[in-house]
Protein backbone atom coordinates (compact mmCIF):
# COMPACT_ATOMS: atom_id res chain seq x y z
CA UNK A 1 0.00 0.00 0.00
CA UNK A 2 2.70 2.79 1.26
CA UNK A 3 6.65 2.04 0.59
CA UNK A 4 8.89 4.22 2.95
CA UNK A 5 12.19 5.06 3.13
CA UNK A 6 13.60 6.53 6.56
CA UNK A 7 16.42 8.22 6.57
CA UNK A 8 19.11 9.97 8.79
CA UNK A 9 20.82 13.42 8.06
CA UNK A 10 24.06 11.14 7.17
CA UNK A 11 22.27 9.72 4.73
CA UNK A 12 21.65 6.25 6.40
CA UNK A 13 18.58 4.77 5.50
CA UNK A 14 16.39 1.64 5.63
CA UNK A 15 12.98 1.07 3.54
CA UNK A 16 9.78 -0.67 4.73
CA UNK A 17 6.21 -1.64 3.48
CA UNK A 18 3.22 -0.25 5.34
CA UNK A 19 1.66 -1.52 7.55
CA UNK A 20 4.30 -3.07 9.43
CA UNK A 21 3.77 -4.07 13.08
CA UNK A 22 5.13 -1.71 15.70
CA UNK A 23 8.25 -4.41 16.56
CA UNK A 24 8.91 -4.35 13.08
CA UNK A 25 9.33 -0.14 12.87
CA UNK A 26 11.22 -0.33 16.30
CA UNK A 27 13.92 -3.02 14.79
CA UNK A 28 14.05 -0.35 11.54
CA UNK A 29 14.57 2.44 13.79
CA UNK A 30 17.05 0.34 15.70
CA UNK A 31 18.90 -0.67 12.47
CA UNK A 32 19.55 3.62 12.17
CA UNK A 33 20.84 3.79 15.76
CA UNK A 34 17.85 5.20 17.31
CA UNK A 35 14.92 4.60 19.34
CA UNK A 36 11.65 6.61 18.15
CA UNK A 37 7.99 5.52 18.34
CA UNK A 38 6.41 5.77 15.10
CA UNK A 39 4.16 8.93 15.84
CA UNK A 40 7.27 10.83 16.33
CA UNK A 41 8.88 10.49 13.15
CA UNK A 42 7.88 13.18 10.88
CA UNK A 43 7.04 12.35 7.18
CA UNK A 44 8.65 15.12 4.37
CA UNK A 45 10.16 16.85 6.35
CA UNK A 46 14.19 16.93 6.48
CA UNK A 47 15.46 18.79 9.04
CA UNK A 48 14.78 16.06 11.64
CA UNK A 49 17.32 13.25 13.06
CA UNK A 50 15.15 10.75 11.44
CA UNK A 51 12.54 11.68 8.51
CA UNK A 52 10.37 9.86 6.27
CA UNK A 53 9.44 9.68 2.19
CA UNK A 54 6.54 8.42 1.81
CA UNK A 55 5.44 6.44 -1.56
CA UNK A 56 2.03 5.04 -2.73
CA UNK A 57 2.84 1.17 -4.18
CA UNK A 58 -0.50 0.21 -5.46
CA UNK A 59 -3.46 2.57 -7.04
CA UNK A 60 -4.95 1.94 -3.32
CA UNK A 61 -2.19 3.90 -1.77
CA UNK A 62 -2.25 6.28 -4.41
CA UNK A 63 -5.92 7.78 -3.32
CA UNK A 64 -5.60 7.06 0.39
CA UNK A 65 -2.46 9.20 0.62
CA UNK A 66 -4.20 12.35 -0.15
CA UNK A 67 -6.34 11.50 3.32
CA UNK A 68 -3.08 11.63 5.09
CA UNK A 69 -3.34 15.41 7.37
CA UNK A 70 -0.86 17.73 6.80
CA UNK A 71 2.31 17.40 8.81
CA UNK A 72 1.43 13.61 8.99
CA UNK A 73 3.73 11.28 10.87
CA UNK A 74 5.13 7.41 10.00
CA UNK A 75 2.47 6.70 12.92
CA UNK A 76 -0.43 8.26 10.78
CA UNK A 77 0.45 6.70 7.68
CA UNK A 78 1.13 2.94 9.37
CA UNK A 79 -2.46 3.03 11.15
CA UNK A 80 -4.23 4.04 7.85
CA UNK A 81 -2.30 1.39 6.04
CA UNK A 82 -3.37 -0.94 8.73
CA UNK A 83 -6.99 -0.40 9.05
CA UNK A 84 -7.55 -0.58 5.61
CA UNK A 85 -5.68 -4.04 5.03
CA UNK A 86 -7.18 -5.52 7.84
CA UNK A 87 -10.51 -4.67 7.38
CA UNK A 88 -13.49 -7.55 7.75
CA UNK A 89 -13.18 -9.53 4.21
CA UNK A 90 -17.30 -8.80 4.53
CA UNK A 91 -16.92 -5.09 3.64
CA UNK A 92 -13.41 -4.76 1.49
CA UNK A 93 -14.86 -4.91 -2.15
CA UNK A 94 -17.17 -2.21 -1.01
CA UNK A 95 -14.31 -0.82 1.12
CA UNK A 96 -11.95 -0.57 -2.32
CA UNK A 97 -14.22 1.22 -4.19
CA UNK A 98 -15.31 3.98 -1.99
CA UNK A 99 -11.06 4.74 -1.73
CA UNK A 100 -11.54 3.89 -5.39
CA UNK A 101 -13.74 6.83 -6.08
CA UNK A 102 -12.34 8.89 -3.36
CA UNK A 103 -15.27 8.93 -1.20
CA UNK A 104 -13.35 9.95 2.25
CA UNK A 105 -11.98 13.27 2.65
CA UNK A 106 -10.01 12.61 6.02
CA UNK A 107 -8.60 9.91 7.36
CA UNK A 108 -10.84 10.20 10.32
CA UNK A 109 -14.45 9.87 7.96
CA UNK A 110 -12.02 6.54 6.88
CA UNK A 111 -11.80 5.44 10.06
CA UNK A 112 -15.40 5.88 11.04
CA UNK A 113 -16.76 4.58 7.71
CA UNK A 114 -14.78 1.07 8.25
CA UNK A 115 -16.58 0.94 11.64
CA UNK A 116 -19.68 1.50 10.35
CA UNK A 117 -19.72 -0.57 7.50
CA UNK A 118 -18.41 -3.16 10.14
CA UNK A 119 -21.24 -2.90 12.43
CA UNK A 120 -23.80 -2.89 9.40
CA UNK A 121 -22.52 -6.25 7.89
CA UNK A 122 -23.90 -8.11 11.23
CA UNK A 123 -27.13 -8.33 12.43
CA UNK A 124 -27.01 -9.44 16.40
CA UNK A 125 -25.84 -6.67 19.00
CA UNK A 126 -25.18 -8.35 22.58
CA UNK A 127 -23.47 -6.57 26.24
CA UNK A 128 -21.64 -8.62 28.79
CA UNK A 129 -21.09 -6.94 31.73
CA UNK A 130 -18.37 -7.36 34.81
CA UNK A 131 -17.97 -5.25 38.28
CA UNK A 132 -14.93 -2.82 38.35
CA UNK A 133 -12.45 -2.94 41.80
CA UNK A 134 -11.19 0.81 42.61
CA UNK A 135 -7.68 1.23 44.69
CA UNK A 136 -6.96 4.69 45.88
CA UNK A 137 -3.14 5.43 46.90
CA UNK A 138 -3.52 7.95 50.17
CA UNK A 139 -0.17 10.03 49.39
CA UNK A 140 -0.78 11.44 53.02
CA UNK A 141 -0.96 8.12 54.43
CA UNK A 142 1.50 6.01 52.23
CA UNK A 143 -1.28 3.42 51.90
CA UNK A 144 -3.59 1.93 49.25
CA UNK A 145 -7.15 2.34 49.92
CA UNK A 146 -10.45 0.46 48.52
CA UNK A 147 -12.63 2.25 46.36
CA UNK A 148 -15.94 1.90 47.32
CA UNK A 149 -19.08 1.90 44.68
CA UNK A 150 -20.10 5.66 45.86
CA UNK A 151 -16.98 7.19 45.06
CA UNK A 152 -16.47 4.74 42.21
CA UNK A 153 -19.37 6.22 40.83
CA UNK A 154 -18.81 10.03 41.44
CA UNK A 155 -15.40 9.26 39.00
CA UNK A 156 -17.56 7.96 36.26
CA UNK A 157 -16.79 10.83 33.75
CA UNK A 158 -12.89 10.86 34.97
CA UNK A 159 -12.64 7.27 34.19
CA UNK A 160 -14.63 7.42 30.86
CA UNK A 161 -11.65 10.21 30.10
CA UNK A 162 -8.38 8.15 31.30
CA UNK A 163 -10.37 4.88 29.55
CA UNK A 164 -10.38 7.09 26.41
CA UNK A 165 -6.72 8.65 26.35
CA UNK A 166 -5.51 4.98 27.32
CA UNK A 167 -6.90 3.36 24.10
CA UNK A 168 -6.93 6.67 21.66
CA UNK A 169 -4.06 5.23 19.52
CA UNK A 170 -5.46 1.15 19.51
CA UNK A 171 -5.80 0.47 15.57
CA UNK A 172 -7.24 -2.72 16.02
CA UNK A 173 -10.78 -3.85 16.93
CA UNK A 174 -10.69 -5.91 19.91
CA UNK A 175 -12.70 -8.70 17.75
CA UNK A 176 -9.08 -9.46 15.87
CA UNK A 177 -7.62 -10.74 18.77
CA UNK A 178 -10.31 -13.16 19.96
CA UNK A 179 -8.86 -16.74 17.63
CA UNK A 180 -11.57 -19.25 19.74
CA UNK A 181 -14.95 -20.69 18.65
CA UNK A 182 -17.21 -18.25 17.15
CA UNK A 183 -14.06 -16.20 15.88
CA UNK A 184 -15.80 -15.90 12.46
CA UNK A 185 -19.40 -14.18 13.81
CA UNK A 186 -17.71 -11.81 16.26
CA UNK A 187 -17.16 -8.50 13.96
CA UNK A 188 -16.38 -5.85 16.75
CA UNK A 189 -15.51 -6.15 20.78
CA UNK A 190 -15.81 -2.26 22.54
CA UNK A 191 -15.23 -1.83 26.20
CA UNK A 192 -16.52 0.63 27.85
CA UNK A 193 -18.77 1.64 30.89
CA UNK A 194 -22.58 1.83 32.60
CA UNK A 195 -24.27 2.57 35.27
CA UNK A 196 -26.66 0.03 36.45
CA UNK A 197 -28.44 0.67 39.64
CA UNK A 198 -26.22 3.34 41.30
CA UNK A 199 -23.23 1.22 40.55
CA UNK A 200 -20.48 1.76 37.51
CA UNK A 201 -20.02 -1.54 35.52
CA UNK A 202 -17.79 -1.96 33.13
CA UNK A 203 -18.80 -3.60 29.66
CA UNK A 204 -18.18 -5.41 26.72
CA UNK A 205 -20.99 -4.20 23.58
CA UNK A 206 -20.25 -7.16 20.83
CA UNK A 207 -21.65 -7.40 17.15
CA UNK A 208 -22.30 -10.82 15.84
CA UNK A 209 -22.86 -11.61 12.06
CA UNK A 210 -25.28 -14.48 13.99
CA UNK A 211 -25.90 -15.65 17.09
CA UNK A 212 -23.41 -17.69 19.08
CA UNK A 213 -24.16 -21.33 20.10
CA UNK A 214 -23.67 -21.93 23.69
CA UNK A 215 -20.10 -23.26 23.45
CA UNK A 216 -18.83 -20.27 21.54
CA UNK A 217 -20.55 -17.74 23.77
CA UNK A 218 -18.54 -19.73 27.17
CA UNK A 219 -15.70 -19.60 25.19
CA UNK A 220 -16.39 -15.45 24.32
CA UNK A 221 -17.07 -15.02 28.07
CA UNK A 222 -13.56 -16.31 28.92
CA UNK A 223 -11.80 -14.42 26.23
CA UNK A 224 -12.90 -11.19 28.09
CA UNK A 225 -11.97 -12.45 31.02
CA UNK A 226 -9.21 -13.24 29.90
CA UNK A 227 -8.59 -9.40 28.31
CA UNK A 228 -9.64 -8.20 31.65
CA UNK A 229 -7.40 -10.10 33.88
CA UNK A 230 -3.94 -10.07 31.70
CA UNK A 231 -4.92 -8.41 28.47
CA UNK A 232 -6.36 -5.00 28.06
CA UNK A 233 -7.84 -4.57 31.59
CA UNK A 234 -3.99 -5.35 32.98
CA UNK A 235 -2.68 -2.43 30.93
CA UNK A 236 -5.57 0.19 32.17
CA UNK A 237 -5.38 -0.80 35.94
CA UNK A 238 -1.40 1.16 35.94
CA UNK A 239 -3.08 4.07 34.85
CA UNK A 240 -3.57 6.54 37.63
CA UNK A 241 -6.85 8.74 37.96
CA UNK A 242 -6.05 12.13 40.00
CA UNK A 243 -8.69 12.56 42.18
CA UNK A 244 -9.11 14.90 45.51
CA UNK A 245 -8.35 11.71 47.98
CA UNK A 246 -5.36 10.80 46.14
CA UNK A 247 -4.76 8.49 42.26
CA UNK A 248 -7.42 6.08 41.80
CA UNK A 249 -6.71 2.93 39.99
CA UNK A 250 -9.52 1.03 38.48
CA UNK A 251 -9.01 -2.36 37.84
CA UNK A 252 -11.44 -4.69 34.79
CA UNK A 253 -11.08 -7.88 37.13
CA UNK A 254 -10.26 -9.14 40.90
CA UNK A 255 -9.77 -12.60 42.26
CA UNK A 256 -12.93 -12.83 44.21
CA UNK A 257 -15.90 -15.25 44.47
CA UNK A 258 -18.44 -12.54 43.61
CA UNK A 259 -16.27 -11.56 40.45
CA UNK A 260 -18.66 -12.44 36.84
CA UNK A 261 -19.00 -12.07 32.82
CA UNK A 262 -23.16 -11.50 32.83
CA UNK A 263 -24.70 -10.75 29.24
CA UNK A 264 -27.64 -8.33 29.36
CA UNK A 265 -30.07 -11.19 30.68
CA UNK A 266 -28.41 -12.92 33.36
CA UNK A 267 -27.17 -8.93 34.35
CA UNK A 268 -31.13 -8.51 34.78
CA UNK A 269 -31.41 -11.08 36.74
CA UNK A 270 -28.32 -10.65 38.59
CA UNK A 271 -29.89 -7.14 39.57
CA UNK A 272 -33.34 -8.23 40.45
CA UNK A 273 -35.32 -6.76 37.86
CA UNK A 274 -38.11 -7.93 35.75
CA UNK A 275 -38.40 -7.19 32.24
CA UNK A 276 -36.38 -4.40 32.13
CA UNK A 277 -33.62 -5.23 29.58
CA UNK A 278 -29.67 -4.02 29.56
CA UNK A 279 -27.07 -3.46 27.08
CA UNK A 280 -27.19 -3.63 22.96
CA UNK A 281 -25.15 -1.32 20.71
Amino acid sequence: MFKVKLSKINGESVTLYLPQSDSRIRYAMEALGTIMLPERVQMCSKDAVIYGELTPDNKMGKHLVRLLPEGYTLGDANDMAHIVTNASDLIKEDLEQNILHDQYHTAEELRDDIRQMTYDAGSVSKTYYFPLTGKIWDDEYGEELYAGKRFMLGQENAIRDSFSKYTRRDIDNMATYFHEAGADKLLLADWGFEVLDDELYGKVDVRLTEPMTEEEESALKDWILGQNSDGLGEGYEQQEIHTDRGDLYVSFWDSGTGYFIKDSEEMDEYLGHSGLQFGGM
